[in-house]
């Protein structure tokens, strides 16, 4: 169904958005109407690449100025706060990439005033998107495939930095933290999506030269089980994600998130992908912008809405308290 374009802003243009959501607006539905940066030069580039010539470096006089439906608010979960909410206050539909925010108190606070203002917001959690998981998807909707019994995601990176938890103060929140809510999130999130909803988890966490390693273990609500592997200690620009999707006599081995392979009795499957450039149609970005309008269109609940979120950061924040044994998930 062709979706009428989205009249979108956009506040943000550092090395993030450049490389991964301004791209990524090519394959959606979206009519971008302004920009909003501080950095001159930053803005001018996007302002060369992605077809828009307005450009603000504040936020309000854009919404002052310009008929927007919605916003992309491309900065970290800590900066955006206010902003999010504000910008849902003033009447606009919200994209975000992830984390949702810094804590399960802060996306509820999100969610809420979503609920209050009837706007949609959207996390890019663009794993969900992503070639091998919508193809894997496919397969777990065939009845031959049958019910999910076993997942097991693995999800590397190389050392992360800690940083201040608070813009003003000084408090080091650990590398070992960030990496979680920075990055291990995907899979949070991801195992969620595949399996359901976790009934409880146990955690054991190896700390080593500020850098984390996670072993996590998984009771999901189905009756299924899984296994994260998690950890900072591994190389950057190296293939990060592996997941595996047992069913009843099948499954399925996501490698990289763009190769498939399902493995049955009678046959096996296999899809290849050898790009090795990223763009927004193998990673999910350009997908997931699409399921934004196309909810904002239906008047409906996206997939990866703020409120399915909060289960997200119920298991990130599960994870991080770092207890050994079982964590009943409320």
């Amino acid at each position: 169904m062709e979706l009428e374009p989205l009249r979108t802003g956009f506040i943000g243009a550092g090395g993030f958005a450049r490389h991964t959501l301004y791209p990524a607006l090519h394959f959606a539905p979206v009519e971008l109407q302004a920009i909003c940066e501080l950095d001159e030069e930053r803005a001018r580039t996007v302002l060369g690449k992605f077809g828009t010539g307005k450009w603000y470096a504040d936020y309000r006089q854009m919404w002052d100025n310009e008929d927007i439906e919605a916003m992309i608010i491309c900065a970290g979960p800590e900066a955006r706060q206010s902003l999010v909410c504000e910008a849902l206050e003033a009447g606009y539909h919200v994209f975000v990439p992830k984390p949702p925010a810094e804590t399960l108190a802060d996306a509820t606070e999100i969610a809420e005033i979503a609920n209050r203002t009837k706007r949609v917001v959207m996390v890019n959690f663009q794993r969900r998107f992503s070639l091998g998981v919508r193809r894997a998807m496919e397969i777990m909707g065939e009845g031959s495939f049958g019910e999910v019994t076993q997942l097991f995601g693995s999800f590397c990176s190389g050392n992360y930095r800690s940083r201040l938890a608070k813009t003003g103060e000084t408090v080091d929140c650990g590398a070992a933290q960030v990496y979680l809510l920075d990055f291990a999130i995907h899979y949070f999130d991801l195992i969620r999506y595949i399996g359901g909803e976790v009934k409880a988890i146990s955690s054991f966490h190896n700390e080593i030269g500020g850098q984390g390693a996670f072993a996590v273990s998984l009771h999901f609500e189905s009756g299924a089980v899984g296994t994260l592997q998690l950890n900072s200690h591994r190389l950057w620009g190296r293939n990060y994600d592996r997941v595996e999707v047992t069913g009843q006599g099948e499954y399925i081995v996501l490698d990289g998130l763009w190769c498939v392979a399902h493995y049955t009795e009678s046959q096996n499957h296999f899809t290849d992908n050898f790009s090795d450039q990223r763009n927004g149609e193998l990673t999910g970005d350009g997908y997931s912008l699409t399921e934004f309008v196309s909810a904002i269109r239906e008047e409906r609940e996206p997939i990866a809405s703020i409120h399915d979120c909060l289960g997200t950061m119920r298991l990130y924040e599960a994870v991080l308290a770092r207890q050994r044994g079982a964590v009943e998930l409320d």
